[in-house]
């Protein structure tokens, strides 16, 4: 979905406003005054704040979108793809703090069925990227293979969204691209072929424990 400059400008003070009180601090008058502009000439944009808050979700989606095309365009495959976009993740949310407390808290949406369905509808298009994508991880050896595509995308993808909003309430108190790279490292491990990598795992083991005797 294509917007304007200013559709986008208001989407983004749109997003500081519910990051800042939820939703219910998104009213017209807010956003108006907060763009310096009337609230006639917010309506010549979007009709009312229903079209504001699904223009928020479509233009989440639309970054997403252009993530999965970036990932074909690269010719990244399997556990690599995935990677890119997990720490997509991080680097949008670090670019765009707000995004952490509204579209990485879904629960405010819970009560609203009209978003609630476009984020599901936005959640189920990432499981379904992201499982071919670990499909192909678990072909190539790269993951363990008697673990379900969906639990894996569960298994992934929680920790990375528990993490974004642990960022959030601390008032960013951490690196979160840091973070996040730790928590890569440490999902791969956990989730790796295990047949595959256990011999180099034995061997750094074996290296250690001569260390340790030195």
């Amino acid at each position: 979905m294509d917007f304007t400059t200013r559709q986008l400008e208001i989407i983004e003070a749109a997003l500081l406003l519910t990051a800042s009180g939820g939703l219910s601090n998104l009213t017209t008058r807010h956003l108006s005054s907060a763009l310096g502009i009337t609230e006639p000439a917010l309506y010549r944009h979007f009709r009312n704040k229903s079209e504001i808050v699904k223009a928020m979700i479509h233009s989440f989606e639309h970054r997403s979108t252009q993530v999965f095309d970036e990932i074909l365009s690269l010719s990244l495959h399997g556990l690599d793809a995935v990677e890119f976009f997990v720490k997509d993740r991080f680097r949008l949310v670090v670019a765009q703090p707000a995004l952490a407390r509204v579209l990485f808290s879904e629960e405010q949406f819970i009560d609203e069925p009209e978003y609630a369905h476009l984020l599901l509808a936005m959640m189920h298009s990432h499981r379904n990227h992201l499982s071919r994508m670990l499909s192909e991880a678990q072909a190539s050896g790269a993951l363990r293979r008697d673990i379900s595509g969906d639990m894996l995308f569960r298994l992934i993808l929680g920790p990375v969204r528990l993490i974004i909003k642990q960022w959030a309430l601390s008032n960013q108190a951490f690196d979160l691209l840091k973070s996040g790279e730790q928590l890569w490292c440490d999902l791969r491990l956990l989730l790796q072929d295990e047949k595959k990598y256990k011999k180099p795992q034995q061997e750094a083991s074996v290296r250690a424990s001569n260390i340790d005797k030195q």
